[in-house]
């Protein structure tokens, strides 16, 4: 067993080494294929692909998916954690090579999870993530804080406290609903399956578990992404203004000038050096619960009022829980006040960050009642807010 751990963490390690993330190159030409929401969004192709017996509908996220996962076993796909973040932090388009694994080499990889270490597991480079985790881990990357006891509930069919794998798997068919057409639970066990309900899918979870969860997820994502613009020359945890200003911005649909634009605003600005994590911290939970903050200055938009830095601040920290430090605070305004009166209009802040923020993707304009092609975070809570409104 000392051998074969071995041999798989060599073949794991080569696989990975060889498998670095690559542009596409066309004719000499690099093509940097869109930015991290591109990949959200879902224009459903019309081909249908078959994978060990489990049936898929095409789709960029299923092929983004099948591309960046370095793990192949009985012709299913998989991601290791490694992969997973580093899928989340990129904003280019690649392609790994796949190692296939062997019967016991699997057995191994899923053998070494247990039900009871913590979700820190889930993102090591030995851990086995499968299309539907991958969809519900990124939707819990896209869902505001304040939804974790509606998400449990809306799991939780039988409301006794306790989600099982079964009800576990009713989730997983309405996060896929335009990425799968067959049962879950035709496909292979995996890390996040077995951290959940034991090997043999026996267990179940509790509003504590499910929230822990939650938030290791986002905090093992949020870390690797502050890594990735983290300054190198620094031996304290920051990352530059600049750094900070592109992890804001790469969440919305601003086009490549506006962001060039935005970004050597920061470069002439000198009052702030460095961004620490938990500023950073603040700042995603702002816009990670960006429609709440829209309701809270809706009013100002409606008198046709710009927002004030003390206005501004109020409502980041009504709508996220989270306090926006007053450097940044002051950053944001002078990046994003066009016009220089130190006040912020909607058009010149709410709008440039809801048309990314609402679901993490770009997205072409939907009717209000079509659900069939709505991203995977917008029919998340679109099922909540109506179970919310029926209750």
């Amino acid at each position: 067993m000392a051998r074969l751990g071995f041999r798989l963490s060599l073949r794991l390690a080569r696989a990975l080494s060889a498998a670095r993330p690559q542009l596409i190159v066309a004719g000499g030409v690099t093509v940097a294929v869109a930015s991290l929401t591109t990949y959200n969004t879902m224009a459903t192709a019309q081909c249908k692909k078959k994978v060990s017996g489990v049936s898929y509908k095409s789709s960029r996220l299923r092929e983004s998916f099948t591309a960046r996962a370095s793990i192949e076993y009985q012709g299913e796909y998989f991601m290791t954690g490694r992969d997973f973040l580093e899928a989340w932090t990129s904003d280019e388009f690649y392609e790994k090579q796949k190692l296939e694994l062997y019967d016991l080499e699997y057995d191994t990889m899923i053998e070494t999870s247990n039900r009871d270490s913590d979700f820190n597991t889930l993102f090591t480079a030995t851990s086995l993530i499968s299309y539907p985790d991958y969809v519900f881990l990124r939707s819990i990357l896209l869902r505001p804080d304040d939804l974790s006891v509606q998400s449990f509930q809306m799991i939780d069919l039988n409301l006794d406290g306790q989600v099982t794998l079964e009800e576990f798997y009713d989730m997983y068919r309405m996060f896929t609903k335009n990425d799968e057409t067959s049962d879950p639970s035709a496909h292979l066990s995996t890390t996040l399956r077995v951290l959940l309900f034991g090997k043999n899918d026996d267990g179940t979870i509790d509003l504590e578990k499910f929230t822990r969860l939650l938030s290791d997820v986002q905090t093992n994502c949020l870390r690797a992404e502050f890594n990735r613009f983290r300054r190198k020359d620094r031996e304290d945890d920051s990352i530059s203004v600049q750094g900070f200003m592109r992890a804001v911005l790469r969440r919305t649909k601003v086009t490549s000038i506006q962001r060039a634009r935005f970004i050597d605003k920061t470069e002439a600005y000198k009052s702030l050096e460095d961004v620490s994590f938990e500023q950073f911290k603040s700042m995603i939970a702002l816009l990670n619960n960006f429609s709440d903050f829209e309701v809270a200055v809706r009013m100002y938009q409606i008198a046709k009022k710009p927002l004030s830095k003390v206005v501004f601040k109020r409502a980041a920290f009504i709508s996220s829980g989270e306090e926006i430090h007053d450097d940044v605070l002051d950053l944001l305004f002078y990046v994003f006040d066009e016009a220089g009166d130190g006040h912020l209009s909607h058009s010149e802040f709410v709008n440039v960050m809801k048309t990314g923020v609402e679901t993490g993707v770009s997205s072409s304009q939907k009717p209000k009642d079509d659900t069939s092609n709505l991203s995977v975070g917008s029919y998340f809570r679109k099922c909540i807010r109506s179970e919310m409104i029926k209750s």
